[in-house]
């Protein structure tokens, strides 16, 4: 996985999210959703 690769922005600051940023990745009904932690605000968000 590249760590480099921008998953969206933090939706508190627009911080871009990095793969180095994610904490876990998981399937739903829907697809897919993840969470990360932003580097700027140091909180646990899901990218937009």
């Amino acid at each position: 996985m590249d760590p480099t690769i921008t998953l969206g922005v933090c939706p508190h600051c627009e911080t871009p999210i990095t793969n180095r940023d994610l904490l876990i990745e998981y399937e739903t009904v829907n697809g897919h959703s993840q969470y990360a932690e932003c580097p700027d605000c140091v909180a646990v968000i899901t990218p937009t």
